[in-house]
């Protein structure tokens, strides 16, 4: 095998024609480049979806628990917090209202918060921006900004009789989710209870690993089958489920790159069978078997790929950690609520890229090197 290796490589980087070692440059760029453009993309994709899942995590909650008798909530909930792996279990309501904007009449989703819960006051302050009173509705920020808030918020409770009320404007807050911060209104539990007889409750749990958060879930519903739970899984589960077929696609969109690259490598080889024919028959006749030859050319084109597939990674991380790292690529926040190009480099990606760069340099590689496997020792030395 090392002597197979050793004539790849003097094959590959001393060829006769002058314009050979340059195609091998161009075939070797063709596949650093498709390998970097796929790390990159899929980094920054990954960041994406990494970016969305914290902020999803950092403000809901990783088990929502529902009753058709509110009652059952106050009485499970300190159960459920002595469960292995709870961090957290508090109450909290929802309703509707509709705001009143001048002559604009629009609905409005409010949340009660259990202030009094320490770890809740603690987790939603990190989100507000401006706190003007003690009292009343914090809102979105992106609601602030579109109706003009100023002292007061003036809405219709969500009653069979509706009167306009009117709650002091407690501050603002900006969590980076599209719908908290342009529709939703967030103040006290007790507040929010006092506004009509028409909410929801809701117990809300946090644990220690969120991702795995369907065994805790499934130990619930076992042992309190009249309760109705749902995880931040299940509830954003088409959302990651598009996001994860989009980032399927754009991999095999851009690994399209490094096929075009692989051609190149099978031109090369192509060419290097035709020029290395009396070689060829040369080491034939001293005793190479036909398998020894075949290796010798594929050995060409997956040194060449994986010359390649090495600097495209190095130049895939590179850029991936300088994005991250200076952010130089401004991102217009008011649009993606962002402020800096999010990216995120998976292990499980870069053997990806790698796998399916290594299949299709092989692929490339056998194909040409066949064909000196099937040449003859006759066929060859013929006109020598």
């Amino acid at each position: 095998m090392r002597v197979e290796a050793f004539l790849s490589w003097r094959y590959l980087f001393r060829g006769k024609a002058h314009h050979i070692p340059f195609i091998n440059v161009v075939a070797c760029i063709g596949v650093i480049v498709g390998v970097a453009t796929l790390v990159i993309v899929m980094s920054v994709m990954n960041g994406f979806d990494r970016d969305l899942a914290d902020k999803l995590l950092s403000f809901n909650h990783h088990l929502i628990i529902e009753s058709l008798n509110p009652e059952t909530l106050y009485r499970v909930k300190d159960k459920i917090k002595k469960m292995p792996g709870v961090k957290n279990v508090s109450l909290y309501a929802q309703t509707q209202v509709f705001c009143q904007f001048d002559d604009l009449i629009t609905p409005v989703m409010v949340r009660g918060i259990d202030f009094q819960d320490k770890e809740e006051r603690k987790l939603f302050y990190q989100f507000v921006r401006e706190e003007r009173k003690s009292q009343g509705f914090f809102a979105g920020e992106g609601l602030y900004r579109r109706f003009f808030f100023k002292d007061n918020i003036s809405f219709y409770p969500l009653d069979k009789k509706p009167k306009l009320k009117e709650v002091p404007l407690r501050g603002t807050f900006k969590i980076g989710l599209y719908d908290l911060d342009n529709s939703y209104l967030i103040g006290s539990i007790e507040e929010v209870l006092n506004l009509s007889g028409n909410y929801a409750l809701f117990l809300g749990v946090r644990t220690d690993r969120p991702f795995a958060v369907n065994s805790l879930k499934q130990k619930i519903e076992t042992r309190y089958p009249a309760l109705m739970v749902n995880s931040w899984i299940d509830i954003n589960r088409v959302l990651f489920s598009a996001l994860k077929l989009e980032k399927i696609t754009m991999f095999f969109i851009l690994s399209l790159i490094i096929l075009v690259a692989t051609f190149s490598i099978f031109s090369i080889l192509m060419v290097k069978v035709v020029e290395k024919t009396k070689e060829t028959g040369i080491l034939r006749a001293v005793g190479f078997t036909a398998r020894q030859v075949l290796s010798v050319f594929t050995f060409q084109g997956l040194l060449l790929s994986l010359i390649g597939i090495v600097l495209g990674l190095a130049a895939g991380t590179g850029v991936c950690y300088l994005l991250d790292t200076y952010q130089f690529i401004p991102i217009p926040e008011e649009i993606y609520y962002l402020d800096r190009l999010p990216v995120y480099i998976e292990k499980t990606d870069l053997y990806a890229v790698s796998g399916i760069s290594l299949v299709l340099a092989f692929v490339a590689s056998v194909v040409p090197a066949l064909r000196a496997f099937r040449l003859s020792i006759c066929e060859a030395l013929r006109y020598e």
